[in-house]
């Protein structure tokens, strides 16, 4: 049995208190989850991270006891040791907070009447009939008691995966209440009847001190103390920290937005530690009033709501990963231990499973629909389609997990005392190891089976099927969306070195562009225009005219400069007299003043300092290629740039000079193109130098022009409209620099030029389309579902763009290919 085979390995770590590979197994668990969310989030969605990880970790525990030892098998050795208190101390707090934290308030207390009755007298029924089925079906020779603990730990639900289906699909505020809130609540409770009922099974082990002969009316006493307890613990620890938030109040100190978040999870631990370990309540629903307090009272008395949030969810999927990966652990040393070379969770025992499963399913079924009745008349109601869900959405999870965990290691600790039978001690074991192997089996056909299935499921009950109405929302949602990147492409092409740039080569990568008509086109240059600052930025609409769709005939241009009101926009003349004309606004300067060269120097790293803001910006909106060297060599630049000297960014940004970075990006591209093994296309590796030097370029320039444009407006109202002597040095490197930059450009051939302008254009256009889908789902105007069926294909798109571009082949296909219409 699992308990024999490691208890001598267990005792030789207790020898060394300060034994170092104990660090080893969290963080190795956390490796192994990157790498699982990598291959499910591109290949298997549908599957459950958590799954995957109790699987991962049913590895682990095969391996600790059938092969040889190392650095990993021995830290999974001691986390295996591990204190039953530990591990509820370590894990659920963390787990517990940000759920209590993210429930709506105003919901929760209008469906209270409903989630107690969840929470309470189904939960005893759901244990005491899950117990029944042990008692009566399963054939381990249980008692009664250890059959309450047992159904106690099955009553623990975890909506994790659920409430994450459920926010992505837009299901109905209504049943999200009743998952999570129903969740918090009878965790506490399922805890409170494991706590009475693990108490009077360890009773019967015998040990002095452990466990307790617990009568009916103790019990009642003991529930009551623990619930009501832990609900006063939870309020004044709530309140606390809703204090400590309110003093923390200098928003602008991000050392304070710091602290604040430590404050949350510092008073998370702590009440968990005083109610359970001090007081003798219940951490956990300590925890949870002291969430749904600080939610209630506290929320905006946050600084950074956004910090506190990440925060929370980046401790949520580590303690997840860890605490899932160590009960596959125990559970896969459990399944495949072997006692005198038979299988000791045998073929029956996997049979048990399976119907122990379905049992549990089903009673979750006869609960919700017997409490029906009531339910729906109270709170805010529910329905039958919603209580159907709620019947096959309880997922076995976190808790239940760290329970049968907990029943585990205390098991295993208090069965080495010296005054047990080897038979009792045997059997108690055996008793610890089946009680593990059906839970965690239980839990894992929840989350592979209940947890994919439940999108369909709420597909075919037609709780989430949008109205005709919400159909419209979304599609004037696209419609809006594509004028904001119609208005975004009009900027480019006011834009002196995107002036040439044809709508036939954007419309073939870019989507949304692709059925524009004249109305949108004439929308969009009035809209540009409102709101356009400098009036002397004009695009150039000459090549937009020809591809629009219109039911007229003619010429393009002329339906459009008869029809649009800004039709003075259509100009045919060379870039060069317009970017002449933009220059004839001229920046005062203050002659008077004497030119200070420490003054100089101190504008100047300003100015590097907006530099490299404007990179950092264009990171974020997509027109940098965060995949590749031109950040990391612009970037660098700026360092370089940065020693008291004139500005010369443009070369330090150069990648010749860097024989590490340039090695680096040529086996960049050799990898994305298949180069590695297909010289054919390897051959391309030259025109790939040219395109990274236009596009560093391109974003070298642009940069500079938004930096000079942000460093006038700054320093223009400081002295009358006027800059100093220092402000003008300062931009005439920025400007110098610009010119070499333009240089470089002109040096290489027009045609490739304009293909890769094309393809940076396009590479902008779709990174904002897919932002603005993104912000909405943010700002919960839409859901991921609605927003993935826009995402996923500018996803797609992005990729083919990537590869396309880094071919010369393709793109110059790219610039040749027209997708004209014809016209009537």
């Amino acid at each position: 049995m699992l308990h024999r085979t490691l208890s001598k390995s267990q005792h030789d770590v207790a020898d060394h208190e300060e034994n170092p590979y104990g660090v080893l197994f969290p963080w190795f668990t956390v490796l192994i989850g990157i790498f699982v969310y990598y291959i499910i989030s591109r290949y298997a969605h549908f599957v459950p991270y958590t799954a995957v990880m109790f699987i991962s970790g049913a590895l682990m525990g095969f391996l600790s006891l059938h092969t040889f030892d190392n650095a990993i098998i021995e830290s999974t050795r001691l986390w295996l040791g591990i204190n039953g208190e530990v591990i509820l101390l370590v894990f659920l707090p963390g787990l517990l907070f940000l759920d209590s934290y993210n429930i709506n308030v105003y919901l929760f207390r209008q469906a209270f009447s409903q989630l107690l009755l969840f929470a309470f007298p189904m939960v005893l029924a759901g244990t005491s009939l899950t117990a029944l089925v042990a008692y009566y079906i399963l054939p381990y020779g249980w008692s009664f008691d250890l059959c309450m603990t047992f159904g106690s730990i099955l009553a623990a639900t975890d909506p994790v995966a659920v409430a994450v289906l459920l926010n992505e699909l837009g299901a109905p505020s209504r049943l999200k209440i009743h998952i999570s809130g129903e969740s918090l609540l009878n965790d506490g409770s399922a805890v409170v009847f494991y706590h009475i009922f693990s108490l009077r099974f360890f009773y019967e082990l015998g040990v002095e001190g452990f466990g307790e002969d617990i009568g009916w009316l103790r019990g009642l006493g003991l529930f009551l103390r623990l619930s009501l307890g832990g609900a006063c613990i939870g309020i004044i620890f709530g309140v606390g920290l809703v204090t400590l938030l309110f003093n923390f109040n200098r928003r602008l100190s991000q050392e304070e937005n710091v602290i604040q978040v430590t404050s949350t999870i510092t008073i998370a631990y702590l009440a968990f530690f005083t109610s359970e370990i001090i007081c003798h309540t219940s951490g956990i629903i300590a925890v949870v009033v002291c969430g749904i307090t600080t939610k209630a009272l506290g929320e905006t008395l946050l600084n950074d709501s956004h910090l506190t949030h990440d925060f929370w969810h980046i401790t949520e999927h580590l303690l997840n990963s860890v605490l899932f990966t160590l009960g596959g652990v125990v559970w896969g040393g459990v399944i495949t231990s072997t006692e005198k070379n038979v299988r000791y969770f045998g073929g029956m025992d996997w049979i048990y499973v399976l119907l122990l499963f379905g049992l549990v399913v089903f009673i979750r079924f006869v609960l919700v629909f017997t409490f029906y009745p009531i339910t729906s008349r109270i709170g805010i109601g529910t329905n039958w389609r919603e209580a159907v869900f709620m019947s096959y959405g309880g997922l076995r999870g976190a808790v239940g997990i760290a329970l049968a965990l907990v029943l585990s290691a205390k098991i295993s600790y208090y069965t080495e005392s010296e005054s047990l039978t080897e038979e009792t001690r045997n059997q108690f074991r055996e008793y610890a190891d089946k009680l593990f192997g059906l839970v965690g089996g239980v839990a894992f056909l929840t989350l592979v089976i209940n947890g994919p299935t439940s999108g369909p499921l709420l597909r075919v009950l037609g709780i989430v099927t949008p109205t005709i109405t919400r159909q419209r929302v979304v599609a004037h949602y696209y419609e809006h969306m594509k004028l904001v990147i119609l208005v975004d492409y009009l900027s480019l092409l006011a834009e002196p070195c995107f002036d040439g740039v044809d709508l036939g080569v954007i419309r073939e990568h870019v989507s949304p562009l692709r059925d524009i008509s004249e109305d949108d086109l004439n929308t969009a240059v009035e809209k540009y225009y409102k709101n356009c600052r400098d009036p002397n930025k004009t695009p150039n609409l000459s090549n937009i005219a020809c591809y629009v769709s219109s039911s007229k005939s003619g010429n393009g241009e002329r339906r459009l400069a008869r029809t649009n009101p800004a039709s003075r926009l259509l100009r045919t003349g060379p870039a060069s007299e317009r970017t002449c004309q933009s220059q004839q606004r001229q920046t005062l300067y203050d002659f008077n003043a004497l030119l200070d060269e420490n003054f100089v120097l101190e504008e100047r790293s300003i100015f590097i300092e907006l530099l490299r803001q404007e990179y950092h910006r264009q990171l974020t909106t997509g027109e940098l290629d965060s995949r590749s060297f031109i950040p990391h060599c612009l970037l660098q630049s700026l360092d370089e740039a940065d020693k008291g000297l004139p500005l010369n960014d443009w070369a330090a940004s150069q990648m010749d000079g860097s024989t590490i970075a340039k090695k680096g990006d040529r086996a960049l591209h050799a990898y994305r193109v298949g180069g590695v093994c297909n010289r054919k296309k390897a051959r391309d590796i030259d025109f790939h130098v040219i395109r990274t030097q236009v596009l560093q370029a391109l974003s070298f320039i642009n940069a500079h022009r938004k930096a000079q444009e942000t460093f006038k407006t700054e320093f223009a109202s400081v002295n009358g409209n006027a800059l100093a002597l220092a402000e003008k040095t300062v931009l005439d490197e920025s400007r110098e620099q610009v010119s070499r930059a333009d240089s470089a450009i002109n040096a290489f051939d027009t045609e490739d030029v304009n293909a890769i302008k094309s393809q940076y254009i396009c590479q902008i256009l779709l990174h904002k389309s897919a932002s603005y889908f993104e912000k909405h789902v943010k700002n919960g105007l839409m859901t991921e579902k609605e927003a993935g069926e826009f995402l996923m294909p500018f996803d797609r798109d992005l990729r083919k763009l990537r590869l396309s571009s880094e071919l010369k082949t393709k793109i110059r296909q790219l610039n040749r290919r027209k997708i004209a219409p014809e016209l009537e």
